[in-house]
């Protein structure tokens, strides 16, 4: 929503030249006293401000984008558990690999699509119209006549699928304050761990029933449920705000009177304002487009993904990101064999319940990470004047940094002797590189948020698309990367490159701050709010 959209204008010139933000972008002042948090971004006294969605409202929209994130993932990642009755369909052509090759590189792209889009036109219009592809790429699987056919609906549905990566996360972040970000976003990636476990566990049983094709008609019949629950409750989450509204202090000009400062808190939030404002009515939330459209946005956030991907401390996150992805790709491709072979000899149905660890690592992140990562980032700020760095959300990293690290080494151990180890080595330490993969995501969007908070969409996207492009690089060479070294030396090697990528991470916590005010000048848009 534009600012002269809600009754304010806006002044040709910025009154003050240098960035709203006092110190550093991500330096924001978070709690008053001992027990009353800030409200970051400042909410506007607007009824139809998405901030101000009754907290259930919000739950409702995380759970309905965690729906979404579901079957979301399920089609495009989820289709190695039912691969060998899709292999045995088409005769063992090797183009079935592509089935599971291209959805990465295609949610990528439909991540740097969707996301510039987004930003023109509003983020429903976009969601919805990922949920509807998703429907007919379904469809489209489940009645192709052949395997180019199949292949070109998995395409397109990736490409819609993306938007479980970035669209989502962003519409979360944007109606949920920063003092409980890392929890509503722990929320979010458990739904979809949990359900997309859930499900896999019953793909066999599903596929051995009614054959493939109807694997995708069953999970398009979902689709069709959880995209007329998006139109229903998921509502535009796009507000134009003034720069220092991310800073918790809304600077309001007000033309020929006294300026004034609009903060709000926990125990005292906005009062709403129906006299200038409209109330939130059901007919506004369904529709589809609010507010005007602005296609210059759309190339803007092409220029700020360019420079957020320069930032020294996002580049690190994209690679945390990116290494993580690459492990895990490692992992999935592999403990399916090791565990059916001699001597552990798993049936083929019974590799689903592997994912049952996903499940409880998806559990164990939301209290430790989720709330545990809000609650450190309170009480360091309380420690320190309220004042709260984004540096802090950094310090939890510790955990899925050794986590990963040990899986590596376990997992390769097991691999190369299956005789000197349990099955339940390979089961465990696939289970806990899962969570350090969730961990890092989720502490990575958490810490690039904070940071920068007028760039979410373009760093969004670059942490997605570039993860999702790596994926699909890492997805080709993984067999003969294992073959050629081993799986002790290829985990060690995979071990060594994640410690020294998370070893930068030392330099981005210590001179964090003074990254963020070196780039603050390409991160801060200087939107002044004013009023007659």
């Amino acid at each position: 929503m534009d600012i002269k959209d809600q009754g304010m204008s806006v002044h040709d010139e910025v009154i003050d030249k240098k960035p709203i933000y006092h110190d550093a972008v991500g330096t924001v002042h978070l709690v008053d006293g001992t027990d009353e948090i800030v409200l970051i971004p400042t909410p506007a006294p607007d009824p139809r401000d998405p901030l101000n969605l009754p907290q259930w409202r919000k739950w409702l929209v995380t759970i309905t984008l965690g729906l979404f994130s579901i079957t979301s993932v399920l089609i495009t990642s989820g289709l190695g558990a039912i691969l060998t009755d899709v292999q045995a369909y088409y005769d063992y052509d090797p183009r079935v690999s592509d089935l599971m090759t291209y959805p990465t590189l295609f949610m990528g792209v439909g991540n740097l699509i969707a996301m510039p889009l987004a930003m023109a036109v509003g983020r429903r219009p976009v969601f919805l119209a990922s949920a509807l592809v998703l429907v007919i790429g379904s469809i489209w699987c489940a009645a192709s006549g052949s395997l180019g056919s199949h292949i070109a609906g998995r395409d397109i549905l990736s490409m819609a699928a993306g938007q479980s990566e970035a669209l989502c996360p962003l519409i979360i972040q944007e109606i949920h304050f920063l003092h409980e970000r890392s929890s509503t976003l722990a929320w979010f990636s458990a739904i979809q761990s949990i359900g997309t476990a859930a499900l896999l566990i019953s793909s066999t049983y599903l596929t051995q029933s009614l054959g493939w094709k109807w694997w995708y008609g069953v999970f398009g019949i979902v689709n069709g449920l959880i995209l007329a629950l998006s139109f229903l409750f998921v509502p535009e989450s796009r507000y134009d705000r003034p720069t220092d509204a991310f800073e918790g202090a809304v600077h309001i000009h007000q033309l020929g009177g006294d300026d004034r400062i609009e903060r709000a808190t926990t125990h005292h939030s906005v009062v709403l304002d129906l006299v200038r404002y409209k109330p939130r009515t059901l007919k506004n939330d369904l529709q589809i487009f609010h507010g005007s459209t602005d296609w210059r946005a759309f190339v803007t956030c092409w220029k700020q993904m360019i420079q957020c991907f320069l930032f020294p401390n996002i580049l690190w996150v994209v690679l945390m990101n990116s290494t993580v992805l690459g492990i895990y790709v490692v992992m999935v491709t592999e403990y399916a064999g090791i565990l059916v072979q001699p001597p552990y000899n798993f049936a083929f149905t019974t590799l689903g319940y592997v994912q049952t660890g996903q499940i409880a690592v998806a559990l164990i992140m939301i209290p430790v990470l989720g709330y545990g990562g809000d609650f450190l980032t309170r009480k360091l700020a309380e420690r320190k004047g309220g004042m709260s760095e984004s540096e802090n959300r950094l310090i939890p990293l510790i955990i899925p940094v050794i986590i990963v690290i040990g899986s590596c080494v376990f997992f390769g151990r097991a691999g190369s002797d299956p005789e000197a180890w349990s099955p339940w080595t390979i089961i465990v330490t696939y289970s806990a590189e899962y969570f350090g993969f969730i961990s890092i995501v989720l502490l990575g969007y958490t810490y690039s948020l904070d940071s920068y908070p007028e760039r979410a969409g373009p760093i969004l996207v670059l942490i997605c698309a570039v993860r999702g492009f790596i994926s699909f690089g890492i997805s080709y060479g993984v067999t003969k990367f294992v073959a050629q070294l081993g799986y002790a030396s290829a985990l060690n090697v995979c071990a060594i490159v994640f410690g020294v990528v998370s070893a930068f991470g030392l330099p981005v916590f210590f001179f964090g701050k003074k990254i963020r005010s070196k780039t603050m000048r390409w991160a801060v848009d200087n939107k002044d709010l004013n009023v007659e």
